[in-house]
């Protein structure tokens, strides 16, 4: 798990990266990730810092498990932009991330907020003015072609990045997580998250939100390293990238590689809902895992069986039997 702290992208930061490290960093530790936390450059040139960090760990050679990267405020962003230049990354969790620069800068122009304006400043200064120049930054046009697994936390309370981002986001990228944490007093110090405040419920929302996330990233992996060993093709790709009739291609060449029979009985509908990618590899985990699973892979290996997908924050695959 790499770690990128914020900082309005004003580059190197020691205590914002010794902090990141030993607030979040503390929680992947304990969940048996190897965390790396990164530092990097002033502007644009702080992404090639987070590729590279991120090259070198997958340079290693010794990774089993997937390769993350959790960021806040700029750092999120960054986070989703290494994502979109890099395949090999698994996941992304951003906190507060902005996803439009422009829009951004568009919002600070009607704020009152001084902090908004100083923001937008910054992103002016750094990644210009107009349309055109902040273009190759913009999340939002970048949604669709991000590969990995995207998580992004909001604080309800978040005044310096608002809601719109995170939901102009996931409108681009359905498969997309989105998480609200609801937010503290004020008043009290030791409600102080980010941006915003969390209050008692929204840190175990924050927490819970974290485990699952990571668990099921893990288990991702497991299951496409399974699903490759078959050889059917395709079978890890998205149907974001490859389109459901090819989705249901790579799923039944997997059916018909299963090698555990299904127990008796009738079958006639089976769906399984997912989070994040959607690809034939984690569809095809998840029906192993049931009996009704496993009796839609028999069907689907026969031809016996249609495919439909629906994708969403909550995707849902439905095999569902032919009539003859």
């Amino acid at each position: 798990m790499l770690l990128v702290h914020g900082g309005g992208w004003a580059g190197h930061d020691g205590y914002a990266q010794d902090q990141l490290l030993k607030n979040r960093g503390a929680l992947f530790l304990a969940r048996g990730w190897r965390v790396v936390s990164i530092d990097y450059d002033e502007g644009p040139a702080g992404l090639q810092d987070v590729l590279d960090s991120a090259g070198a760990e997958l340079a290693r050679g010794s990774i089993d498990g997937p390769v993350c990267i959790y960021g806040e405020s700029a750092g999120a962003h960054l986070a989703l932009m290494a994502a979109a230049k890099l395949r090999a990354i698994d996941c992304v969790i951003g906190l507060g991330a902005p996803t439009d620069l422009y829009q951004y800068t568009v919002e600070a122009s009607v704020s009152s907020d001084g902090r908004v304006k100083l923001v937008a400043a910054q992103i002016m200064r750094l990644f210009g003015t107009t349309t055109e120049t902040t273009a190759p930054w913009n999340l939002v046009a970048l949604a669709p072609s991000i590969r990995a697994d995207v998580m992004l936390i909001h604080e309800a309370d978040d005044e310096l990045v608002t809601a719109s981002h995170p939901q102009r986001f996931q409108a681009a990228r359905p498969t997309t997580q989105l998480v609200e944490l609801a937010a503290g007093d004020k008043s009290n110090p030791a409600t102080t998250f980010m941006h915003g405040t969390v209050s008692d419920v929204g840190r175990g929302r924050y927490m819970s939100a974290i485990d699952s996330f990571t668990d099921r990233a893990i288990k991702a992996r497991i299951a496409e390293r399974a699903a490759a060993r078959t050889g059917c093709s395709q079978v890890n790709r998205s149907v974001t990238e490859t389109g459901p009739k090819r989705l249901g291609s790579a799923l039944r060449c997997l059916a018909r590689k299963e090698t555990r029979r299904p127990a008796a009985g009738s079958w006639g509908e089976t769906s399984v809902k997912l989070r994040g990618k959607v690809s034939a590899a984690r569809v095809w985990a998840s029906l192993r895992e049931t009996k009704s699973g496993r009796r839609a892979l028999f069907a689907a290996a026969k031809g016996r069986a249609k495919i439909i997908v629906r994708t969403g924050d909550r995707s849902r695959v439905t095999l569902r039997g032919r009539r003859r």
